[in-house]
């Protein structure tokens, strides 16, 4: 055992890129295409409202966007997300952009996205040190 140094060698792992170099691998080797489908044509970005920094992500609402918009049937519907957890966003910037190939499952998609976003943004301003700090005092 390493004394609880689970978590930092977790983050480590990930943040370094060995986590997702050693993913591309096993799909490598478990036949995956070299090249994805191509993208539906139809296609909204999802704006941020405000600045901030990116607290959290709501799987369970931007899998929901992604079905409505036809995946997994329509390989190149789903949701395309451009921002990870505790990155900066200025407001109007793309957090994420629906894809869809039918007109009325992009609909559904786009006015569910509207009212149920899928990414929290809270309060943040840059650091000098170019990481966030919080704007509000503790």
């Amino acid at each position: 055992m390493r004394g609880g140094r689970g978590y930092a060698i977790a983050r480590d792992i990930l943040d370094s890129g060995r986590a997702l170099t050693k993913m591309r691998e096993i799909a490598r080797a478990q036949g995956a295409r070299p090249h994805p489908p191509p993208l539906g044509e139809l296609h909204h970005p999802i704006r941020a409202a405000r600045g901030g920094v990116v607290t959290g992500i709501d799987n369970l609402h931007l899998a929901h966007i992604a079905r409505l918009a036809g995946a997994p049937l329509d390989k190149g519907a789903g949701v395309d997300l451009h921002r990870k957890l505790g990155e900066p966003v200025k407001r109007g910037e793309a957090l994420y952009t629906i894809h869809a190939a039918h007109p009325s499952e992009f609909r559904f998609a786009c006015e569910y996205a509207s009212r149920h976003g899928g990414l929290e943004i809270g309060p943040g301003v840059p650091a000098s040190n170019g990481g966030f700090v919080d704007e509000q005092p503790l």
